[in-house]
């Protein structure tokens, strides 16, 4: 498989700095502040620039032959707004590189309509000397989707789209089925990939416009998306839920606007997630299926066996028995905030799911999580591991409530409760 690297890096015919994806740029007393583009490079890049008012991506990389990645720097000083890419086409040696000029309040930065230019780089949400003291952007979403949908026939073409040569997400379809997958050279894996779906005659492909997805993202969003398909009932999944990634809260909830985001494109072109509410697809599905548990009346105690679980300092979990492989993690129960090395990607990938869609709330006093509906899990292994965010506990940290048979008179109201 290939490896993903920017356009800029095919036209420097370099390695590309792998930080570089994660890494956000910024501008300190007049100095770039980032790998590429040491203070000596940044000057160099300018004085060539103002020599003539202007300047070749080729002037650039032959100035600067000991550079591991002349144009990444450009590309870097490009997001903190000191040089102008002019692009005829695609990025190539013969680009021109201008100074930037601070935007006429009155005209209209982006022209074009793509609605890009008003956008704040990632991780950069306040560049000091853009606006007037006391006054800050925010950054809105690191993310813009490109969707782009081709015809089964045309498989083998996706390898040769350049904006798909990064991490992503697609879709697999025949009329009855889908397949959803990611890549981290998601052209390559469209192309190449054995996805077990007979007749593929549409295929979906997902990925960041800002080439900030990282591989760990696109196994979220991969989980992500396939949810929002099972939900929409429009075809058949040929593949189980995939197991994610675990992200902060946080970067989950832009990921979340970004499937929104590209599922609300493939809906307006008649492609996919065409029934239902645009309320409903943007929010996506509350939960993957079979997770949440039935609605339970406040003082009702549910089937099963009730079991607790102590843990951490203080905390407590409340569980029910069902089956073997069903266990309900009733409401009210306590979850770790953290989790150690230990944890699988599901669990971590759980909690920031869960608290984005409401099923767990931090607690009053900040000190851990609330389990706000039950929830359903495979065993009582993997219910203890989600409550404690590692393996340490298995089943038998769960003890019943009262092992001599009964219950204590407070047990219904705590289980109710």
């Amino acid at each position: 498989m290939a490896k993903s690297t920017s356009t800029a890096t095919g036209v420097a015919d370099k390695s590309y700095s792998p930080s570089f994806q994660h890494e956000a740029p910024s501008l300190v007393d007049g100095r770039v502040q980032h790998e590429l583009v040491p203070v000596s490079a940044q000057v160099r890049i300018l004085s060539l620039i103002d020599a003539t008012g202007s300047a070749t991506i080729g002037d650039i990389i032959a100035d600067l032959p000991d550079h591991p990645d002349p144009v990444g720097a450009v590309i870097v000083m490009e997001r903190l707004n000191i040089v102008v890419l002019e692009i005829k086409g695609v990025l190539d040696a013969n680009s021109i590189v201008r100074r930037a000029h601070d935007p006429d309040p009155e005209i209209d930065p982006d022209p074009s309509g793509s609605g890009c230019g008003e956008k704040v780089p990632s991780g950069e949400a306040d560049k000091g000397n853009e606006l007037p003291s006391g006054i800050k952007a925010l950054v809105v979403n690191p993310f813009s989707p490109v969707v782009v949908v081709g015809s089964g026939s045309e498989r083998r073409a996706f390898v040769r789209a350049d904006t798909l040569r990064r991490p992503g997400i697609y879709v697999l379809m025949n009329g009855t089925s889908a397949y959803v997958g990611m890549g981290t050279d998601l052209g390559a894996r469209i192309a190449g990939g054995q996805q077990p779906i007979d007749g593929v005659e549409t295929i979906i492909a997902i990925t960041d416009a800002n080439d900030t997805l990282t591989p760990e993202d696109a196994r979220a969003i991969e989980r992500i998306l396939w949810s929002r398909v099972h939900a929409s009932g429009e075809r058949a999944l040929v593949n189980g839920v995939p197991d994610g990634h675990g992200v902060d809260p946080e970067r989950y909830d832009h990921l979340q606007v970004f499937v929104g985001e590209a599922c609300l494109a493939l809906r307006h072109q008649g492609v996919l997630f065409t029934g239902g509410s645009i309320r409903a697809l943007m929010a996506g599905p509350r939960g993957e299926p079979g997770r949440i548990g039935a609605l339970r009346p406040f003082n009702d105690i549910p089937e099963g066996e009730i079991v607790e679980m102590a843990f951490g300092d203080g905390l407590v979990a409340l569980a029910a028995k069902q089956a073997e492989n069903r266990w309900l993690l009733l409401r009210g129960s306590d979850v770790r905030i953290g989790t150690a090395a230990s944890a699988n990607a599901s669990v971590r990938y759980l909690r920031s799911a869960w608290l984005h869609s409401g099923l767990l709330a931090v607690s009053p006093d900040g000190k851990s999580y609330t389990v706000m509906r039950d929830l359903i899990f495979p065993s009582g292994s993997a219910a203890a591991q989600f409550c404690c965010g590692s393996k340490g506990r298995g089943l038998s940290a769960w003890m019943p409530i009262d092992p001599d048979g009964g219950y204590d008179p407070d047990t219904p109201a705590l289980i109710a409760s």
